[in-house]
């Protein structure tokens, strides 16, 4: 169904930022497909496009995967390109989780005004466990992020519920002519077949997936032209 209203049709930016192996991947395609897989390419980043049902309307969303070996370039391309972040840590991982607070620190300097959510991937590992709920949630709230506590692995429910209550906020105090959008000048980027890349993955005779209508993958050279576009803001 069209609609005529900017405010929809503008995209919401995501970008999901964390370590390496803390499930940044795992959670976006958790969230937008509804499917578990444990394993991906980590040495680049993924670019979804998809139309999500987010408080009433139709809402085109973009959400960058970002590659924990992004460079300090690339990097600074994605603070400028997405309005809202999900900064990852594990919480069987206390490094990666010294590693998000190091990302929040420099988002809300960098971008005082953007909407962070600092996610907890991996409470199933409670065993394992090297960073309590509850000092994560004091972190949060030193930079007035919101905060929570997930399982990608065993709860697509709690995943679906953190991420669409994080998009309607974002979308509720979004102002789209103030927003930090790429320009047109943007980077021609390799295409590929959703259904076809994740059906490799867990087979062919599962259902295609819902939402997602496109996947861009950023190759080195594609990154220094997001770079570039970013700065022409």
């Amino acid at each position: 169904m069209k609609t005529d209203d900017k405010t929809v049709t503008c995209p919401l930016r995501v970008a999901v930022l964390g370590g390496s192996q803390v499930g940044k991947s795992a959670l976006t395609v958790r969230y937008l497909t509804k499917r578990f897989i444990g394993e991906y390419r980590s040495d680049t980043d993924m670019l979804y496009k998809c139309v999500l049902q987010i408080d009433g309307p139709s809402q085109p969303v973009e959400i960058m995967d970002t590659s924990a070996t992004t460079s300090d370039e690339a990097s600074d391309a994605h603070l400028l390109w997405a309005e809202a972040f999900v900064v990852v840590y594990s919480v069987s991982d206390r490094d990666s989780y010294v590693h998000a607070e190091s990302t929040l620190k420099e988002l809300t300097s960098r971008r005082p005004t953007a909407n962070i959510l600092l996610l907890g991937n991996k409470n199933d590992l409670g065993h394992l466990r090297e960073v309590e709920e509850l000092e994560a949630q004091s972190l949060a709230f030193t930079y007035a992020a919101r905060f929570t506590e997930v399982s990608t692995a065993e709860s697509c429910i709690a995943v679906t519920d953190a991420l669409d209550s994080f998009l309607k906020e974002v979308k509720s105090q979004r102002q789209c002519s103030n927003g930090h959008t790429l320009s047109t000048g943007s980077p021609k980027q390799r295409k590929l077949s959703v259904s076809r890349m994740l059906g490799s993955l867990i087979g062919r005779h599962s259902p295609p997936p819902q939402h997602i209508t496109e996947l861009i993958i950023l190759d080195k050279e594609e990154r220094s032209k997001l770079v570039r576009c970013s700065r022409q803001i």
